[in-house]
C-alpha cells in the first residue's frame, strides 16, 4: 500500500487520483493524496541522478554552460525576509551557484551541495565558489559530522519536489543546523494560476523530476509534523512578463512554443541549449546570429507591451487569490 512520505499515512493501491507516463522512462506513475498532511506525491517515488547531468529537463543545459547570473524571485524573498544576516550558509541543490554568489555578496560564509557534477563546476569556475560538492545530502552529511560543521542557516530552493525521501531529507537538514538555526526555500505551488496550463507548457512539474506537489496548507502542515517551528509561508508572485508565454499559448495553441524553439534554433547550432535558455541568454553566446537575435528581442519586448494590460490583470489576480507559482518558505529549529 503507498505510504505518505512525510508522515506515513497509508493509502490503497486503487485511491490514485491520476496516471501519468514518462517519455523519460516509459514509467507509468500514480499520483496519491494524503488526507492527513494533505501532501500529494507520484509513486513510484524514486529519484533518477543521471536524469539532471544527461540534461533531459532542457533547463538543465543552462546551468552547465554557465549562463544564468540573475537570482530568482524566491531568492529576493530570502534576502528580504529572512532575520539572519550573516553566518555559515549551506545550500542543498544549489545548482550553478547564482543564489550562493549573491549570499557572499551579502556577508554570508557559503557553502553548496548538488548531485550534478556539472553545475558544481560551474560554481567553481564561474564564481569562485570554492566551498561547492558534488555530493548528496547524505554524503555531505557525513563529512560535515567528521570536521563538526553546523549551519545558522540552510537553504533548499526548488530542491524539496524532487525528495523520494523528504522526510529522511528534512531530518537530516535538522541534524546539520546550530541550535535555533533557520531554513529557507521554495516548492512550486500546486494551487497557483493556470496550473493546468502551465503543466502542459512545462512539462517538467512531474516524475521523475517532480514527486511531490505542495499547497501552503501541506506546507505547514508537513514542517509542523517534523518539529519546525514559527513556519511561515509566503506566495511568491510571477513578474509581469512572465504572463506573456500563457498569453501566447491561449492565442497560438502548441504552435507558440514550437514556433519560439523553430526561431531560437536560428540562432544557435545546438539545438539542446536552444530549447533551455531564453532570448537574452542566446544573445550572449559567441556562437548566435547577433542581429537576427536582437531583431528578435525587439519583436519580443513589442509583444510583452501589447500583452501589458493583460499581463497586469492576471498579475492582480495572482496576487489577490494567493496563487503565486512558487511558495516561500522559512522558519527555525528550536
Amino acid at each position: 500500500m503507498p505510504k505518505c512520505p512525510i508522515c506515513g499515512n497509508l493509502r490503497s493501491d486503487e485511491s490514485f487520483i491520476e496516471t501519468y507516463v514518462s517519455s523519460f522512462n516509459n514509467q507509468e506513475y500514480k499520483l496519491y493524496s494524503c488526507d492527513s498532511c494533505y501532501l500529494e506525491w507520484w509513486e513510484p517515488l524514486k529519484i533518477i541522478p543521471c536524469y539532471y547531468e544527461q540534461e533531459v529537463e532542457k533547463s538543465y543545459a543552462a546551468f552547465h554552460i554557465g549562463l544564468r547570473e540573475k537570482i530568482g524571485k524566491n531568492h529576493e524573498m530570502f534576502f528580504k525576509f529572512i532575520p539572519v544576516k550573516s553566518g555559515r550558509l549551506l545550500d542543498i541543490g544549489c545548482g550553478d551557484g547564482v543564489f550562493l554568489k549573491e549570499a557572499r555578496r551579502a556577508g554570508y560564509e557559503v557553502w553548496g551541495i548538488d548531485f550534478d557534477s556539472k553545475s558544481i563546476k560551474v560554481c567553481k569556475e564561474k564564481w569562485g565558489l570554492e566551498n561547492t560538492f558534488a555530493m548528496s545530502l547524505e554524503e555531505f552529511a557525513k563529512f560535515a559530522d567528521k570536521d563538526g560543521l553546523k549551519f545558522d542557516v540552510i537553504t533548499f530552493f526548488e530542491v524539496l519536489e524532487h525528495q523520494d525521501r523528504p522526510r529522511e531529507f528534512l531530518e537530516t537538514v535538522k541534524k546539520l543546523l546550530k541550535p535555533g538555526g533557520w531554513i529557507a526555500g521554495s516548492v512550486p505551488n500546486r494551487e497557483r494560476l493556470f496550473v493546468k496550463m502551465d503543466r502542459k507548457y512545462f512539462t517538467g512539474d512531474k516524475p521523475p523530476h517532480h514527486f511531490l506537489w505542495f499547497s501552503k496548507n501541506s506546507l505547514l502542515r508537513c514542517f509542523a509534523n517534523l518539529g519546525y517551528g514559527n513556519l511561515s509561508v509566503k506566495s511568491v508572485d510571477r513578474r509581469l512578463r512572465d504572463y506573456s508565454p500563457f498569453i501566447d499559448f491561449i492565442v497560438l495553441g502548441s504552435l507558440g512554443p514550437k514556433l519560439k524553439r523553430c526561431l531560437k534554433e536560428k540562432l544557435v547550432a545546438d539545438k539542446h541549449i536552444a530549447e533551455a535558455v531564453d532570448l537574452e541568454s542566446i544573445s550572449k553566446l559567441k556562437d548566435s546570429n547577433s542581429f537576427l537575435s536582437e531583431s528578435l528581442l525587439v519583436v519580443k519586448r513589442l509583444r510583452n507591451l501589447i500583452y501589458s494590460p493583460i499581463c497586469m490583470v492576471l498579475y492582480l489576480v495572482s496576487a489577490l487569490k494567493d496563487e503565486g507559482p512558487c511558495l516561500y518558505f522559512q522558519g527555525y529549529v528550536d
